[in-house]
């Protein structure tokens, strides 16, 4: 974690590279930290070398907030920055410091306190209430960020009379953490508001696991605090909120990937497990998704810790349901179901032969927005018969006003028509102007809204999806003067694609038959889409 690694995202808007550091830190904690409680459980010998190294390192570390979320030029105390990272970390390392405050070296244990108390419970309490952007934020920023910085205090506060015994300033101490816990959890509000009445998550599935995993950790910990009596998962919102990512997986093991998501998506074990626990609503997607302890790129101490936790809690309240067999699990596996979230306009249907549909309306100024407003996606089993591609590689680029030349956040790396030679519009004046939809697994949406005025009249697209057969089938009606450059229909998928006769060939299970348009005249354009890793994909 050097200087020149740090000065690459300010040089040439590179994040991974400083990031592959960052976190590769990170999960040495997390594993060393596991090794500890691991051996603590087990009343066994522990070697804390490991962890101890690794937590006077990140003790040391220069800045604790990623380079991408500081500005070097105008702010002279950057290294005092409160982004997502520095508040997971203080976190991280005072919850480790709680758990095995009688096991790590003392000296070691009044270093992590005060280091996270410099960096980041100070910094919040000096300022004014709101003077952190993410406060009043409706986005995973204000969860992840407010429930952290709660969740310190609390560590910090309980922590302070084992380490200070003698300090005149524990009924200080006490304060300062009663008044960070009142204003967190009046912030965490902006956080539920980010939420329509249907629970779904605008930013995409990973975002809403990103946001609700700090918000129930922060709840279930404020919940203990006040003997029950603040409870911030009660309520019939947060139930909806919490039954959201069943909605998103598939048959066939995949995702919904609107927004920066991700068809491939694993989920948190712990997370499930504990809502399951709170809501009899509340499925288990496919075990195989689960998320592995090296699929978390960050590696996130608070995540991890509750995959074990949490798991267990839930293993311990099946086997006071029933005769502890596995099949008590097994029966809360989700199964397919036709789904339309009113807020989101996004509907979401399954069918035979492991066939998934998705299709949104919406607007174009969503958080982590893309221009795909009417766009859809379509699985066979494990296959993307038509893609969203999801989140691109974050960059300096994909967050600034180069974002839509990015294919996958443009309307041209989206299944929706390209309407006089222009995409849509970013902005949320963009939008659909009506969707309407029937159980049966038809849908209409009215998005000549999504573009610019002086290249729409009325654009209507309609999705009949069979679940009893699996067929899609999409019908775009478009009334309109005559456009200068044409109206074209664009489709994505990252399968390889070929013809035959009148019909294309998408991966090894797709069909497609385009009525209205002569073969001579499509076009199978190659495109790279670069993957929120940084890797390389081909589609088309």
């Amino acid at each position: 974690m050097t200087e020149e690694l740090f000065s690459l995202f300010e040089k040439t808007g590179n994040r991974l590279r400083y990031e592959e550091a960052y976190f590769g830190r990170r999960k040495y904690l997390v594993a060393f930290a596991f090794n500890a409680l691991f051996a603590k459980e087990r009343d066994i010998s522990m070697d804390l070398s490991g962890l101890e190294w690794v937590l006077e390192q990140i003790c040391a570390e220069t800045c604790w907030a990623l380079p991408a979320h500081v500005n070097r030029k105008k702010d002279e105390k950057w290294k005092i920055t409160l982004d997502l990272f520095a508040c997971e970390t203080a976190q991280s390392l005072l919850e480790i410091a709680f758990l095995l405050r009688n096991d790590l070296r003392p000296e070691l244990l009044c270093r992590i306190w005060k280091e996270s108390s410099r960096r980041v419970l100070q910094p919040f309490l000096i300022q004014e209430n709101g003077a952190f952007w993410w406060e009043t934020s409706k986005s995973n920023w204000n969860a992840v960020c407010c429930g952290s910085v709660g969740a310190a205090a609390c560590y910090a506060s309980e922590l302070f009379p084992v380490l200070f015994p003698n300090a005149e300033s524990i009924e200080s101490i006490n304060q300062n953490c009663e008044q960070i816990l009142t204003r967190v959890t009046r912030d965490l509000s902006c956080f539920l508001a980010s939420f329509g009445e249907d629970g779904a998550c605008m930013e995409g599935l990973g975002y809403w696991e990103y946001g609700m995993s700090y918000f129930s950790m922060f709840a279930e910990l404020l919940k203990e605090k006040t003997g029950g009596k603040t409870d911030l998962l009660d309520g019939k919102k947060q139930r909806k909120i919490m039954e959201f990512q069943q909605k998103c997986y598939f048959p066939g093991g995949n995702t919904l990937s609107f927004s920066d998501g991700d068809s491939k998506s694993r989920y948190r074990m712990g997370l499930t497990c504990h809502f399951a626990m709170l809501d009899p609503n509340v499925k288990i997607p496919p075990l195989v998704r689960a998320m592995h302890f090296g699929e978390d790129p960050c590696y996130r101490w608070n995540a991890a810790y509750r995959d074990w936790i949490w798991t267990k809690q839930y293993l311990n309240v099946l086997k006071s349901r029933s005769d502890g067999s596995e099949n008590a699990a097994e029966e809360r596996v989700c199964s397919g179901t036709f789904t339309y979230l009113a807020d989101a306009e996004w509907a979401i249907a399954t069918g035979k032969h492991q066939t998934a549909f998705a299709i949104k309306g919406g607007n174009n100024g969503e958080p982590h927005n893309h221009n795909d407003v009417g766009s859809f996606l379509y699985f066979i089993g494990e296959e993307e018969i038509i893609s969203d591609l999801g989140a691109g590689e974050y960059t300096k680029a994909y967050f600034g006003p180069e974002r839509y030349s990015v294919l996958c956040c443009s309307s041209r790396g989206h299944s929706v028509p390209i309407l006089d030679g222009k995409e849509q519009c970013k902005g949320e004046t963009y939008r659909a102007d009506a969707v309407n939809y029937s159980e049966t697994g038809e849908i209409s949406i009215s998005f000549a809204g999504a573009y610019e005025k002086e290249s729409r009249k009325k654009l209507i697209r309609t999705a009949v999806f069979c679940r009893e057969t699996g067929e899609l089938q999409i019908k775009d009606c478009l009334k309109t003067a005559p456009l200068d450059n044409g109206f074209t229909e664009n489709l994505v998928t990252r399968q390889n694609v070929s013809r035959e006769k009148d019909r294309i060939r998408i991966g090894d299970r797709g069909t497609l038959k385009i009525d209205g348009v002569s073969p001579e005249k499509i076009q199978i354009i190659p495109c790279i889409h670069r993957d929120h890793q940084g890797k390389m994909e081909l589609c088309f």
